[in-house]
């Protein structure tokens, strides 16, 4: 069933307070959160403890809830650890009531309270908190590749990173050109990259949102800081790398350095869940695509709910996320996201090595570190000294002669060419690199 936002007549906070009494017996004062359908509200009772009171969308589906249940409830038996919200039942021992209300029925359930700040409004976020949080991601991830329940198949959720191509419709409504342009670029990058592999890449319920208002940090005081995750409200079954992939797309906003930020997300998760190299390739562009998507729903949002400030939240960040991030070479951010996880950075390098590895006076080659091996750049242009005015001098066996012999006069190596970036080594090894 389709939500058209939030009503117009919202649950307000004494009511909250009275649904949290009557329905599940916890006596407390109620503070309405930010949601874009749904109302949700804070709990703070006299003695300290606190719930999250969420009083759903009229239009919003009971297997939706029930999903979020049984998920948290297979966390919770399967990694206890994690501090994730926990359901509470109701005084009949429900874990969903329902009231009547003017805008229809509403479904009823309460949480745990998750204590912390948003990482939106954690200060500092350092290479370690990021790391820990592609970690919770990840352990929480591998433990529901077990996990099936049939509403996890959700084909119209907006957020699938499997199902990108919606914006395709919605670009129109992005005015400035030059954004639009951005949507359109990213939106190219995935049907190359990302269409074609998703037959290959790995499906499991995730929770699909794990944006930087929904990443919620723990005492700044604590080593390592606790992290943890709230809002299921997306859950679905989509791409496993989707979850490491949206996480890192909000870890990325406003840093200096958005490559490293979202390596450090990739590098937990992958520690706690391993991704595969497919899976690996296809980060940069999927990146892109969530934020290419955030920025079109926002501003298709803006059109019906114009002064709705919750649907524009990240707006503006996204938008400059999402040309910094364009601006990243997806080859570079490949061989980072490679390294990362602990894999050659560049693919097939480690086969090529070790092939060469069996083939004759390569030995010395392969112990070379390049990065400090003593080398000679060469002048390999057309006007060149070294091959001075002779076309024969640039064909392969007098090019070879000629430097080797520039590398022995020289007493190195290794020799590059900045013209045609190739690099030799002598003593009896040679190869070339592109």
């Amino acid at each position: 069933m389709k939500l058209e936002g939030r009503l117009e007549a919202a649950i307000d906070e004494g009511r909250a307070s009275l649904l949290a009494r009557d329905l599940f017996g916890f006596g407390a004062t109620a503070r309405a959160l930010p949601g874009e359908y749904d109302d949700n509200f804070h709990l703070a009772a006299p003695d300290g403890s606190q719930r999250v009171l969420k009083v759903m969308h009229p239009a919003r589906e009971r297997a939706l809830i029930d999903l979020q249940c049984a998920a948290l409830k297979h966390i919770a038996a399967r990694a206890p650890d994690l501090s994730l919200p926990r359901v509470c039942r109701t005084v009949d021992g429900a874990k969903i009531a329902s009231v009547e209300d003017a805008g229809g029925r509403r479904l009823v359930w309460m949480l745990t309270y998750v204590p912390g700040r948003p990482l939106a409004e954690a200060r500092p976020q350092t290479a370690e908190l990021l790391g820990s949080v592609g970690r919770m991601l990840g352990e929480m991830d591998h433990v529901l590749m077990d996990f099936w329940h049939p509403a996890a198949d959700r084909p119209d959720l907006k957020w699938d990173l499997a199902r990108v191509g919606w914006i395709r419709d919605a670009i129109h409504v992005i005015s400035d050109p030059r954004r639009r342009a951005l949507v359109e670029r990213a939106l190219g990058q995935y049907d190359a990259e990302v269409t074609p592999a998703l037959p290959r890449l790995r499906r499991s319920v995730i929770h699909g949102d794990a944006n930087d208002y929904n990443v919620i940090v723990g005492d700044p005081l604590r080593r390592p800081r606790e992290v943890s995750v709230i809002d299921f409200g997306d859950m679905h079954r989509g791409l496993i790398v989707a979850e490491p992939a949206i996480a890192a797309t909000y870890a990325l906003l406003g840093k200096p350095d958005p490559l490293a930020a979202a390596a450090e997300i990739v590098r937990g998760y992958h520690a706690a869940c391993a991704l595969d190299e497919t899976e690996i390739a296809v980060l940069h562009t999927l990146i892109g695509a969530r934020l290419a998507v955030s920025v079109t729903n926002s501003a298709l949002m803006k059109t019906k709910r114009p002064h709705d400030s919750y649907v524009t939240i990240s707006d503006a960040p996204a938008w400059e996320a999402l040309e910094r991030w364009l601006a990243v070479h997806p080859r570079l951010a490949h061989y980072r996201f490679r390294d990362t996880c602990g894999l050659h950075p560049v693919p097939h390098a480690a086969r090529v090595a070790e092939w060469l590895a069996t083939q004759a006076g390569t030995a010395q080659l392969l112990a070379l570190d390049l990065r400090t091996a003593p080398s000679l750049v060469l002048d390999l242009s057309v006007g060149s000294r070294l091959l001075g005015a002779d076309p024969a001098a640039s064909e392969s066996a007098a090019l070879r002669r000629t430097i080797f012999g520039a590398m022995e006069r020289a007493g190195v190596a290794v020799a590059v060419s900045a013209i045609v970036q190739r690099a030799a080594t002598s003593s009896r090894a040679s190869a070339s690199r592109r």
